[in-house]
């Protein structure tokens, strides 16, 4: 490149700068300055998010804590509280992210949607919850990890049950751990 085609290219950039920046005269007076006034928050936790690859479990992950949330529809046949097969190796992957996480308090609360009874719904929830606990039992040390299970039924959905779409994403059972 020639110099004086870098110069060129020099003046164009310059010239492009001067357009996109206001002109401020310097005769120009400020105008009226609004007051400062402090802004005082809590501090929240930062929370990142992810889904793994077949969609089975979105997963949160804060400084202290981590938010599982596994699908339902994936671990359990319909109306069963009976984990699938194929279902146990993501309930070991599961584990294997808390290992590495370190010791924690543990808290698993099984969900459903609004089809069926309140208290079938409750049930269900129950018995999933404590179905995902068995097989993490199984995994961690029970010392280093304290369970707490429960079941909500259709307390508390994620999104209105107003679609079967929808049932499938309140049709689930969330781990939350707390590091130690």
């Amino acid at each position: 490149m020639s110099r004086s085609s870098r110069a060129g290219g020099a003046v164009l950039g310059l010239a492009l700068v001067a357009t996109l920046l206001p002109v401020v005269p310097a005769s120009a007076a400020p105008g009226p300055v609004a007051p400062v006034v402090p802004i005082v928050a809590p501090v929240l936790d930062i929370v990142f998010a992810g889904a793994d690859l077949q969609r089975t479990a979105r997963v949160e992950n804060g400084p202290r804590r981590t938010r599982i949330t596994l699908d339902s529809t994936v671990l359990f046949a319909r109306d069963s509280p009976t984990i699938n097969r194929r279902a146990r190796g993501r309930l070991d992957d599961v584990a294997e992210q808390l290992t590495r996480s370190g010791p924690g308090r543990l808290s698993i609360t099984g969900y459903t949607d609004d089809l069926g009874s309140a208290a079938h719904g409750l049930t269900l929830s129950r018995q999933r919850a404590q179905a995902v606990a068995e097989v993490l039992r199984g995994d961690l040390p029970k010392a280093d990890y304290p369970f707490s299970v429960k079941g909500r039924g259709e307390a508390d959905p994620a999104v209105p049950n107003t679609s079967e779409r929808n049932r499938k994403i309140n049709r689930r059972v969330v781990v939350v751990y707390t590091r130690r």
